[in-house]
């Protein structure tokens, strides 16, 4: 008897493993995913479009785990069918603001349906499709391109049911994955010549779009010095990239300017060891401009839009500019580099001086990775904005917002001009003072945009309210350029912000 009682709490063990095994086998064969929205008090978006018996696994499994659903959170469940990995994202309180709320949760919704090699994911209606969408592309990044043993990774196909505007999300993020992986290659593989080629296989057949690609001979007979001398240290020869965009007769609404840095030791005024390997992201201005145009052309926007990225590296040699060397910008000014590492500004304002002449726009925005001190103000969170002209700041405001892009405006003050004062030349490139360092980098910029501004006025005031053509604003996103988490929707490593906002506000101004 103890024997036959034996044998059958074997058998019966062998089979719950048995049973245990299949389920488990059946769950790793499940290649179908589903994310679907939950708000705090248990209800689910949009429920009407998901089977009762579904909604009815979704809430048991809830109240079994005692899941809460708060914003971001995510709890996996097996569909009663045993098709399907459900991601149930947590959506917390309703309100009438849930953009990041929406791009966090489907973020690390997608990202858990990846982790069990799901190939196909379905995203439920979500509050706002558009976010939704931005999530599905920006959560499925990754930058593998130089690992010689790759992890069996297949991408999922991600789709939604809500359309229009999840496509259109999409469409802004998938550039934001762009300006990624173009800060992210290695120097070696993203010089001025490669990344010039880049832009035109991505661009040059899109609608509406042409794209220009100039040497060092173009810069010559432009009069760029200010270019011509930060090249001038580099093997590489220079590039000068510039994207025409024409979605409706009429004038340049924007045009946007993009520091085009490929790598940046700091010529003679030589970076330090540490984090130098960042620099590959120096051109990161470039690569968001160049990302934002794609999507602006992609979505066909009703407005006229040029971007132009003057490429380059700033390297050692015994042809680079010395400290203390004068040369002629564009516009003439004479330059006296007090500081070699203070590059960025001097080929943007050949660019921006170029760029106004050339299409005269209404709207001129330059981005660069500019400053250490935007870092130290502002972090990796915001891209600091100087601008004296309040409509175009409101623009701009509102796209960080839809986009949420947190954007903080800083000062601009006849003091700054002040500051840039050269004993032997019509400018220095950096601050007399030592202080103030992104504030003065933003007024040397825009020395080259509505003319020069030499001569102090006598009782010096703050630059808030210059509506003149072109409005210009200046964006540091030396702070932005790098992701310190893999958290939600963001990948550390190079971030490819602020694309997003860039693309916004060109919508923004289309409806002007």
């Amino acid at each position: 008897m103890h024997s036959i009682a034996r044998n059958i709490r074997q058998l019966s063990v062998v089979h719950g493993r048995q049973l245990s095994t299949t389920r488990t086998l059946a769950r790793d064969a499940i290649k179908n995913g589903l994310v679907v929205g939950m708000f705090a008090s248990h209800k689910l978006f949009n429920s009407e479009q998901i089977p009762q018996a579904v909604q009815d696994k979704i809430l048991q499994e809830a109240q079994a785990q005692g899941n809460k659903a708060d914003a971001g959170s995510v709890q996996l469940v097996l569909s009663p069918d045993l098709t399907q990995h459900i991601a149930v994202v947590g959506l917390g309180n309703e309100s009438t603001n849930m953009s990041e709320i929406v791009r966090t949760a489907v973020a690390n919704g997608v990202k858990q349906l990846k982790a069990k090699k799901i190939s196909n994911i379905n995203i439920a209606p979500m509050p706002c499709a558009h976010a939704s969408g931005e999530a599905a592309a920006l959560a499925s990044y990754s930058f593998t391109a130089f690992k010689t043993q790759k992890a069996e990774e297949q991408l999922p196909t991600i789709s939604s049911t809500d359309a229009e505007e999840w496509n259109t999300g999409r469409v802004y993020a998938e550039a934001q994955n762009f300006a990624r992986e173009l800060m992210a290659t290695p120097a070696n593989f993203m010089t001025p010549t490669i990344f010039a080629r880049r832009v035109q296989d991505e661009l040059a057949s899109l609608p509406n779009t042409k794209v220009n690609v100039y040497d060092e001979q173009w810069a010559r007979d432009q009069r760029m010095g200010g270019l011509i001398a930060v090249s001038q240290g580099s093997d590489e020869p220079l590039r000068f990239v510039e994207i025409v965009y024409q979605g409706r007769p009429g004038p340049v609404s924007l045009a946007m300017v993009g520091k085009g840095i490929t790598f940046d030791t700091g010529g003679y005024s030589l970076k330090l060891g540490k984090n130098m390997d960042l620099m590959k992201g120096d051109m990161g201005g470039g690569a968001t401009v160049v990302a934002a145009m794609r999507a602006i052309a992609q979505l066909r926007l009703p407005i006229n839009v040029v971007a132009t990225v003057p490429l380059c590296e700033n390297m050692v040699s015994g042809r680079a500019t010395k400290v203390s060397d004068v040369y002629t910008s564009r516009a003439g000014l004479t330059v006296e580099v007090m500081n070699t590492d203070a590059e960025g500004r001097i080929v943007l304002a050949d660019a921006l001086h170029y760029t106004v002449e050339a299409h005269q726009p209404q709207s001129i925005v330059d981005v660069a990775t500019l400053t250490g001190a935007m870092v130290v103000a502002l972090g990796e969170l915001y891209t600091g904005v100087f601008t004296p002209s309040p409509s175009l700041w409101q623009h701009i405001d509102r796209a960080g917002t839809a986009t949420d892009e947190p954007v903080w405006r800083m000062p601009l003050h006849d003091r700054w001009d002040a500051m840039l004062k050269s004993s032997i030349a019509d400018l220095s490139n950096i601050g007399c003072k030592g202080e103030a360092g992104a504030c003065t980098a933003a007024a040397f910029l825009r020395q080259f945009v509505d003319g020069p501004r030499l001569t102090p006025p006598a009782i010096m005031r703050e630059q808030n309210n210059d509506e003149s053509i072109p409005r210009w604003a200046h964006l540091d996103i030396a702070g932005p350029m790098e992701a310190s988490t893999f958290e939600g929707y963001h990948h550390q490593g190079m971030s490819g912000r602020p694309t997003r906002l860039l693309i916004e506000l060109a919508k923004q101004l289309s409806a002007e």
